[in-house]
């Protein structure tokens, strides 16, 4: 790429003073200010106590999962890294990375070479580090430069490139240039929002707290599942679509694991002859949507994002198997859920025999 020649050439010069390499010499800059990464302005305001005000339903979500994130990784805190991880899951940034060849799972597969996993069980909300709440602010500045007051993915990109351990994972994988791939794709072609505007729009956040986008993102079925346990979650959102049914719910995910053709799960229905009942479209109170939309209702992200990590450590088990899923359905049951299952009976015989079958051999 040629854009952004003169960040380069500060990087390089200081390369030749100190010896060091490309990477150490960047993050050097970055933190004696330069703006290498950041695309960022002089814009300063007075910062809401609820930040993700600003940010657009897209970047929202991706800050919400990556909680999640950092849970699968065992970490306590959201970490910038972990915020780098979200937003390469889908929207802007992940087609922004796309383009070099980069997808999640290569970013996951850095994380844990450079940091390795935690032994945090952490479950319910996920507090962000200092640097991550850096992040956000350097975001809503980065998108203030060009002409915006609602920063989305690429705008946390942007400010992700500003700090050391996203730039270390990027580097690793190719990628250098964050400001040239946004703005080949985002270029700036509006002049910087006036300060006034920005203040006034601070002032109101302050005000009034925003809420949450409703329904929140849907959970990616992350590295620590296996194959098996990935194809039946799969599974669960095509069912939902095949039933018409606007949001992705427990019973599609429990629907989705007993019909699963290959692991622990697959193996247990064969030997015991497990009788399915078909279910019927479900009812949701989330209005607006008279499709299927892919998503998942709050109940079954905590399932999948946290229930299935709580069962999994409870046997110290690392990777999570359709047997783990089941397990968290059946222990969280609800009115749903009871459609496939010919009897609470049913349930908790079927539990038992997972817990026993745990755990068990599955595709990795």
């Amino acid at each position: 790429m040629t854009q952004n020649r003169g960040p380069k050439r500060a990087i390089r010069s200081r390369m030749a003073q100190t010896g060091e390499k490309y990477t150490e010499a960047r993050r050097a800059l970055l933190a004696s200010g330069g703006n290498e990464g950041g695309g960022t302005s002089n814009v300063t305001f007075a910062w809401p106590d609820d930040s993700l005000g600003w940010f657009t339903d897209q970047a929202y979500n991706a800050v919400l999962l990556a909680e999640d994130e950092a849970r699968m990784l065992g970490r306590a805190r959201v970490e910038p890294e972990h915020l780098l991880l979200a937003i390469a899951r889908s929207g802007n940034v992940q087609r922004l990375l796309a383009r070099e060849g980069i997808d999640a799972r290569a970013i996951h597969d850095v994380v844990v070479r450079i940091s390795g996993f935690g032994d945090e069980l952490v479950l319910g909300p996920v507090l962000r580090s200092p640097a991550s709440e850096d992040v956000l602010r350097q975001a809503v500045t980065a998108a203030a430069a060009r002409g915006t007051l609602g920063p989305s993915t690429e705008h946390l990109l942007l400010a992700l490139a500003a700090q050391p351990a996203p730039t270390v994972i990027l580097g690793e994988l190719g990628l250098m240039e964050v400001r040239a791939l946004v703005d080949t794709a985002y270029p700036v072609n509006r002049p910087p929002a006036d300060p006034a505007i920005v203040e006034r729009r601070a002032r109101q956040l302050a005000a009034e707290m925003r809420r949450p986008p409703s329904p929140g993102p849907m959970p990616p079925v992350f590295e620590r599942f296996t194959s098996d346990a990935h194809d039946a979650v799969d599974a669960a959102v095509e069912h939902a679509h095949t039933l018409d049914d606007p949001y992705v719910k427990p019973a599609h995910l429990l629907f989705g694991l007993l019909h699963a053709k290959h692991g622990v799960v697959a193996n247990l229905r064969v030997r015991h002859g497990w009788q399915l009942a078909q279910p019927a479209p479900i009812e949701h109170e989330l209005a607006g949507s008279h499709r299927a939309t892919g998503i998942f209702t709050p109940a079954a992200r905590r399932m999948v994002a946290e229930d299935a990590l709580k069962t999994a450590a409870r046997f110290a088990h690392r990777e999570l198997t359709t047997g783990h899923l089941l397990l968290a359905i059946l222990e969280h049951p609800d009115e749903d859920t009871a459609t496939v299952l010919d009897s609470p009976r049913d349930a908790k015989q079927i539990a038992a025999q997972v817990t026993e079958a745990l755990p068990g051999d599955e595709h990795t």
